[in-house]
């Protein structure tokens, strides 16, 4: 199938999957993840409507948004981003699903200050496996991170961001998006912007959706299988 049709399906399963939990099909963005992937595939996927683009290296986002400036696109970066290369993603992203400690939060922070530029969007990425192989705080101390964050002048902080471990059965995602959920939920009730959560990709979509999932990260659903 072609990029298009692979869009067009996966825009399907979110729908379907949004409706039968109740949920309006509007309240999920589809962020399709081009690491990797060449301009020409993400413009292939602009022709068919889709706005939302994740990369997950700095110098990639930089380097793809100023080949696609001027075009009406917005772009996540979703990956681990070390201080010494916020200056790539600052200008160039909305929104940063990443931000696991409050060194990155005020490096980010203090870019903006300096450049003159609006705060850059921020969720911070929540470890709610404790598997040494993500990123992220841990749960314990998420929102007491949360409430630093939210106190930077530079960054606006939207929500959360959880990876759950890898499972080839989509359904035993489920606790870790419902984990994330919960902790949104905690936050909201003390007055934090947790209204965002990014969860879920190409196999477990679904899961994330039926658990309040805002923001579905997919790439090879879209773009098929990445080349060794």
């Amino acid at each position: 199938m072609s990029i298009i049709d692979n869009l067009a399906a996966v825009r399907r399963r979110i729908d379907d999957a949004a409706r039968a939990a109740g949920r309006d099909p509007a309240d999920v963005r589809l962020l399709a993840v081009s690491k990797t992937r060449p301009v020409e595939a993400i413009e292939t996927a602009m022709e068919a409507g889709q706005v939302q683009f994740g990369e997950n290296r700095a110098q990639e986002l930089r380097d793809k948004s100023r080949a696609l400036a001027g075009r009406d696109i917005q772009w996540h970066f979703i990956g681990g981003l070390q201080k010494n290369k916020v200056k790539y993603v600052v200008g160039s992203a909305t929104l940063v699903h990443s931000v696991d400690s409050l060194a990155l939060a005020e490096a980010l922070s203090a870019r903006c200050l300096r450049a003159g530029v609006a705060p850059i969007g921020v969720l911070l990425q929540v470890n709610l496996s404790g598997e040494a192989s993500k990123g992220g705080t841990t749960r314990a101390a998420a929102l007491e991170l949360a409430r630093s964050i939210h106190a930077l002048p530079g960054v606006d902080l939207r929500g959360l961001m959880t990876m759950p471990p890898f499972s080839l059965q989509p359904e035993e995602a489920a606790p870790w998006f419902a984990g994330l959920a919960a902790l949104a939920a905690e936050g909201q009730a003390e007055g934090l912007p947790l209204t965002e959560l990014s969860m879920g990709m190409s196999g477990d979509l679904e899961v994330a959706v039926a658990h309040g999932a805002t923001i579905v990260r997919v790439g090879t659903a879209i773009f098929g299988r990445r080349t060794p």
